[in-house]
């Protein structure tokens, strides 16, 4: 990400929610007015950061290890490891670590639209100067598939700005000290392929920007999906000073797993439940937590999606409260359709008498739950 976009995005508010409505007025809606009414509550719903106690915590973590790796003695910083499978808002939760930790060390420069500048000391020969340069204290890079050093470089010196090329005449440790950068996040380093040559000299070069990194008082943040798998689990240069923090899905299996989904899921409707005037305030999360943790694995993109599909359904109908059938109704993702055809296959083939050949015939592709 560009660091005038972070900026910009770290300090422009998210769209502000819809004016709440009567029953009575709800009911007196023609169709092309809840149709309208349900466009208007998806874009809120679309445009908000759905928080949680899994998410206030990883964040609390994090927090306290950069406050930690800026007041500690120069030298190594101790680097944070964030995986788990896809979509369970890994990436979503970097970037409010990413906007806070901005927000943070740019104050009191609030203004989204004019980038904070600093000012930064350049010696070249017997000549010093002093520079004003754009202030970047947080930079966010995702990895793209096949990156090599020279491509790393290049994400570094384009996300502060400059154009391509500029990596060939100058180092990108000069360019992160220059513009005051305190904390780093890579997303997405499943991506990093050390079965080629490239990709492990691509490894090699990103343990040293985090040694080097971490010697200007900054942070590592690495991110991906299931890197206990990755060979940088592996490395004891990076294991060595690493702490691992694991993101899985919301399950169903004890009593106080139960309990965090139906935290979430009670978080999740408080944002939900003013524009579904017909429904109990707890319906949501106390009577139809079931349903949801079914459709969803408990994955928090499909979550999320139930929640303003079902929210949009129930408003469109002029049910105005989400029953079972309007969570039934979502189409997720590929990927979670063929999960929960498989569950659904698995569940049929338990219970089926023995003998039944139904019991053993395969999911249609694309069967849903």
């Amino acid at each position: 990400m560009k660091a005038d976009l972070l900026h910009s995005l770290a300090f422009t508010p998210p769209i502000g929610p819809p004016p709440m409505i009567t029953t009575r007025e709800a009911n007196c809606m023609s169709g092309e007015e809840r149709r309208a009414r349900a466009s208007e509550v998806r874009r809120f719903l679309a445009g908000r950061y759905f928080d949680s106690d899994r998410d206030r915590g990883i964040r609390q973590r994090l927090t306290a290890l950069i406050e930690g790796n800026a007041q500690s003695l120069t030298g190594t910083k101790d680097v944070a490891i964030v995986t788990g499978d896809n979509v369970l808002g890994k990436s979503t939760m970097l970037y409010q670590v990413a906007f806070e930790a901005h927000r943070r060390l740019v104050a009191p420069h609030t203004d989204p639209d004019v980038r904070p500048v600093t000012t930064a000391r350049t010696i070249t020969g017997r000549r010093v100067e002093n520079l004003e340069v754009d202030h970047v204290p947080v930079l966010f890079l995702s990895l793209a598939a096949g990156t090599t050093v020279a491509k790393f470089n290049a994400q570094i010196v384009q996300a502060l700005g400059y154009p391509p090329g500029v990596e060939k005449r100058v180092r990108y440790l000069d360019l992160l000290e220059r513009h005051g950068v305190r904390l780093l996040i890579v997303d997405d380093l499943h991506l990093l392929k050390t079965s080629l040559k490239l990709g492990r000299e691509a490894l090699d070069h990103l343990k040293a920007v985090v040694t080097a990194v971490g010697e200007l008082g900054a942070t590592v943040i690495l991110a991906g999906a299931n890197l206990h798998t990755h060979p940088v689990m592996d490395d004891p240069q990076v294991t060595g000073r690493a702490y691992e923090i694991p993101v899985a899905p919301y399950s169903g299996t004890t009593k106080a797993d139960r309990l965090a989904f139906q935290q979430f899921l009670r978080e999740c409707a408080k944002h939900a439940q003013p524009y579904l005037p017909a429904g109990r305030p707890d319906h949501i999360w106390k009577e139809l937590p079931h349903i949801w943790l079914e459709r969803s694995a408990g994955y928090h993109r499909d979550l999320l999606q139930l929640l303003r599909d079902a929210t949009t359904a129930a408003i469109e109908d002029g049910t105005w409260a989400i029953t079972e059938k309007h969570l039934a109704g979502v189409t997720l993702a590929a990927r979670a359709e063929r999960r929960n055809a498989d569950a659904h296959a698995t569940r049929r083939r338990a219970t089926a008498p023995v003998g039944d050949p139904s019991a053993t015939a395969a999911p249609r592709s694309g069967a849903s739950a």
